[in-house]
């Protein structure tokens, strides 16, 4: 969002409360008139009033363009003390105040892995970059942790029950089997460097200089990670994983609807494929289901068209929102094999991923700098850690183009 729709969104949400303040003041008034006064709801009275004008003095400084982001005064002393000091690490290499610093506040920190934690704001702001880059981070299920693994027990299918009458005795209902599924977090490092001198210049952005830089280059390896990684020292993609036809699919293997045509649509009702892609997903995943596919399908998906109405299947995106396909939203994802004439791949996939699939990230990230390694830059060695894995093998269908 940039300033001017920051500035327009704060601008209605000042009117807005405003309003609400004017016609509180005049049911309260009403009140008063028709009950008199009692002092202690005129003691509560007070108390709500002060309140609002602390909130309306906020809205009116922000308005008059004093403060269009979080007030520095709000910000913690010691987020502003770490964020000072790091800053002057990347700088300078100023090393013996961080480090003293996050002996104190940080205690709790695994420094074992070298180098010094980014600034929380900071890292909030690198998650943000990457959710932009990586289709998965937008419709997957995300989590932070501070350990090295999470474990997850995910119920292979919906429990039983039974109707009872009020007064009738209740029979044992199964207990469906149970999976526990731990994602490992897996180290994940970029390189940026810089000269000297551009560190030097206190005009330059340093901390929007190594937050883009570091997002940048982790997004293009996480986001491949989430859709063919094998596991191995790298999260494991939801592409890595068998897929089978309906009748052999069980739990751990992915259920796939086959085209009938190496790297192509059927040449008859190429939309049918489409549709039975869609409806071999269970009615409760399409709540908030999404298509994932690279933009070599796309390109073929946007032919489409529904034979009785000619209305094209694929519309565009209205107001930022996505395209959509029959209905549902539709994400480009080049990590997935492209759709080659007579070559068979798996370019389709559809479901609700954030029930499918997990993606967990360690909370702390670290820089470590480096003024010897390739002189005469100044080296950044930044890691952080990933994890991803699928969790429910029913929530995902993938379209396979053989």
């Amino acid at each position: 969002m940039n300033q001017q729709e920051v500035r327009t969104t704060l601008d209605a949400m000042y009117d807005a409360f405003a309003h609400f303040k004017a016609t509180n003041e005049e049911r309260l008034a009403a009140l008063e008139s028709k009950y008199g006064a009692d002092p202690l709801l005129e003691e509560k009275l007070q108390r709500i009033n002060t309140q609002l004008d602390k909130a309306e003095e906020t809205l009116q400084r922000t308005k008059n363009g004093k403060r269009y982001l979080a007030d520095p005064s709000s910000i913690p002393a010691e987020a502003e003390e770490h964020k000072t000091l790091f800053l002057e690490y990347l700088r300078k290499g100023c090393d013996a105040p961080l480090q003293a610093f996050e002996k104190k506040a940080l205690s709790s920190a695994n420094g074992q892995d070298g180098g010094f934690l980014i600034p929380a704001p900071s890292v909030d702001r690198i998650f943000s970059i990457l959710a932009t880059h990586s289709p998965m981070r937008q419709v997957a299920r995300k989590e932070r942790i501070s350990s090295d693994a999470v474990d997850i027990l995910v119920d292979k299918d919906l429990p039983d029950a039974n109707w009872a009458e009020e007064t009738a005795t209740r029979t044992e209902t199964n207990t469906k089997e149970i999976a526990q599924i731990r994602i490992p977090v897996h180290e994940l490092y970029a390189n940026p460097r810089a000269t000297q001198k551009l560190l030097d210049d206190t005009q330059v952005d340093l901390e929007s200089w190594i937050v883009s830089r570091i997002s940048e280059k982790m997004a293009t390896l996480e986001n491949a990670a989430f859709f063919t990684g094998d596991g191995k020292g790298k999260p494991k993609g939801f592409l890595a994983y068998e897929a089978v036809t309906k009748d052999s699919w069980e739990w751990g293997k992915l259920e796939q609807v086959k085209s009938g045509v190496n790297g192509a649509f059927p040449e008859e009702h190429p939309g049918d494929f489409i549709l039975n892609v869609m409806h071999a997903l269970k009615p409760h995943y399409l709540q908030d289901a999404v298509w994932m596919m690279p933009r070599s399908t796309l390109a073929e998906v946007r032919k489409l068209k529904d034979p009785t109405t000619g209305h094209y299947l694929w519309q565009p995106s209205l107001d930022k929102t996505p395209a959509t396909l029959l209905g549902f939203p539709l994400f480009i994802a080049d990590d997935m094999p492209d759709l080659v004439a007579e070559t068979a791949s798996s370019s389709l996939a559809f479901g609700n991923f954030f029930e499918a699939y997990q993606i967990v990230d360690r909370q702390d990230l670290r820089v470590l700098r480096d003024p010897y390694s390739a002189k005469p830059y100044v080296e950044f060695y930044a890691t952080r850690r990933v994890g991803g894995d699928v969790i429910n093998f029913e929530a995902l269908k993938i379209g396979r183009f053989e």
